[in-house]
């Protein structure tokens, strides 16, 4: 699940990585207010269409109930709505509606009914949405995006900085010019990242510059 949310932030800040700090900070800013901004007004649609959960979750249910339609059902006890559910790959899964859960654990795992479940409340005239969790309601899809970022002030219209001062000691501090090599493993998030090639003033080849140029009398 960790890398699962660095893999998210990843995936949201790709490019970012390598630039200069207020570069950087500059680009998370804006691109997190567009993606703030998007999905605010996906989910305010949502809300005006009366639809009850996010896309996400629509569209898998969708698929669920279709493959809920083909599955045998027997039927155990109507009070705890326990059930046997055979699916047409002949796998067999118990459901226990009164506890709403699946030994194919797929419910407890991503918080909606998985298809046995659905297959078992069709079958009980039961709502299925109930197994739904509230985090997958369009409300609180749109409440997460609902935070406003504000439009920056110019500069000269910060207000004076009044706080502490921050000196590196001796042992932080970086000597000599140019960046600093970078030892991280690198992946498809650092498009910015690696060499570039060196192109030469005179001849405009690539490899080697100026100085060292063999092709110079050449130009000349």
């Amino acid at each position: 699940m960790t890398t699962n949310i660095s893999e998210l932030f990843n995936s949201v800040l790709k490019g970012a990585r390598s630039l200069p700090v207020i570069a950087l900070v500059q680009v998370t800013f804006f691109r997190l207010n567009s993606y703030f901004v998007a999905r605010r007004e996906v989910g305010a649609n949502r809300l005006a269409s009366t639809e009850q959960f996010t896309p996400y979750v629509d569209a898998q249910i969708q698929g669920r109930v279709v493959k809920a339609g083909s599955m045998e059902i027997v039927l155990y006890d109507h009070v705890k709505g326990l059930f046997h559910v055979k699916s047409r790959s002949g796998r067999t899964h118990r459901v226990n509606l009164h506890e709403k859960i699946c030994t194919c654990g797929k419910t407890l795992i991503y918080g909606f009914p998985c298809s046995h479940i659905i297959s078992a409340c069709q079958h009980r005239c039961v709502d299925f949405r109930l197994f739904v969790e509230g985090y997958y309601m369009t409300k609180s899809y749109y409440d997460t995006w609902t935070p406003l970022f504000h439009p920056i002030f110019n500069e000269d219209e910060w207000p004076l900085y009044d706080g502490t001062v921050i000196v590196l000691p001796a042992s932080m501090q970086r000597f000599g010019s140019g960046r600093p090599k970078s030892t991280r493993l690198h992946n498809e998030m650092d498009v910015r990242e690696g060499k570039t090639p060196i192109t030469c003033g005179l001849c405009k080849q690539l490899g080697h510059n100026r100085r060292s140029c063999k092709n110079g009398n050449q130009v000349q």
